[in-house]
């Protein structure tokens, strides 16, 4: 579900930024589509980590927590 969510959130935006002329001239605007959706994946696997070692399943757990790094480290590089 977490996965869908990092594959729509990109897509969703793409349509908005191919009308040309749309956007002024200047800097352009910071994405963060891609924060969000990286974000929003180690929340999940993060809040599901705690569960489960709250369940008392230790090794899960801790294995949730510790993928928990991977999205969240996506989520840094990608800050505009």
């Amino acid at each position: 579900m977490a996965g869908l969510l990092v594959a729509v959130l990109p897509v969703a935006r793409g349509p908005g930024r191919t009308a040309t002329g749309s956007l002024p001239a200047g800097a352009p605007s910071a994405d963060w589509a891609p924060v969000w959706s990286f974000g929003a994946l180690a929340l999940v696997v993060g809040v599901t980590g705690g569960v489960l070692l709250r369940l008392g399943d230790r090794a899960l757990g801790a294995g949730r927590l510790a993928l928990c790094g991977v999205p969240t480290c996506c989520a840094l590089a990608l800050w505009p």
